[in-house]
């Protein structure tokens, strides 16, 4: 550098080839690693919808499917069960099989799932009870409550006992039985569903008097 505080050309192409080393240097390097994310990182509320809740929520569903099939299958076996009890006796007349179920109200919701008709609570009927009732009063909405799980229904046919001729009822082989309608009604307090099902023989069903009848000359049968 001269007095006058000027730059020699010497000095000035010694930067300048000092300038494109580090630029060629530079150029020559390979470019930085991606940086691993730690499980400490934060994550974007994208990130974890996308993730976590996604995945999540399809397993839960399978989950409540499975056990909602469940409870439904345990509901209809009661049925069958009680169906061929000596307490129901198919005597030619519709009969009512009537048991209380244990639900808690997200369990009663996720069973009924909107299905059959609401007769309470409903905005002209008691809107502010905790009781509800729904009624499934057609064979097409039966089938659309219990899908897979319903199945063929048998009970026995029993003659007719009783006055005027005191016979005792005798239990008859085993008949189809269809269910004629279902009420259901869940109390959400007290957690209690109550069940009814009005059901009869396949076809409306007959009745016969009994031996005594017979033996008194009044051996016959109604249809219904």
């Amino acid at each position: 550098m001269d007095p006058n505080g000027s730059v020699s050309p010497a000095v000035v192409g010694a930067m300048k080839q000092r300038i494109i080393e580090l630029e060629e240097q530079l150029a020559a390097q390979p470019p930085p690693a991606k940086r691993e994310r730690k499980t400490h990182d934060p994550v974007s509320p994208a990130e974890a919808i996308s993730s976590v809740a996604a995945p999540v929520a399809s397993t839960s569903t399978k989950g409540e499917d499975k056990k909602r099939k469940l409870q439904l299958k345990k509901i209809f076996d009661r049925l069958k069960k009680d169906c061929k009890s000596d307490a129901v006796k198919f005597q030619g007349a519709p009969k009512t099989v009537k048991f209380d179920e244990v639900l808690g109200y997200d369990e009663f919701q996720f069973i009924s799932g909107g299905r059959g008709t609401l007769i309470q609570p409903t905005p002209q009927n008691k809107p502010k009870s905790t009781v509800a009732i729904i009624e499934y009063r057609t064979k097409a909405a039966i089938e659309d409550l219990f899908g897979d799980e319903l199945k063929a229904l048998k009970g026995y046919a029993w003659t007719r006992g009783g006055a005027p001729y005191f016979s005792k009822s005798i239990k008859q082989g085993l008949v189809d039985v269809d269910i004629i309608q279902l009420e259901v009604t869940y109390s959400k307090n007290g957690m209690k569903c109550t069940l009814k099902f009005d059901v009869e023989e396949h076809g409306g069903g007959h009745c016969s008097f009994g031996p005594s009848h017979r033996a008194s000359g009044f051996g016959r049968s109604f249809m219904w």
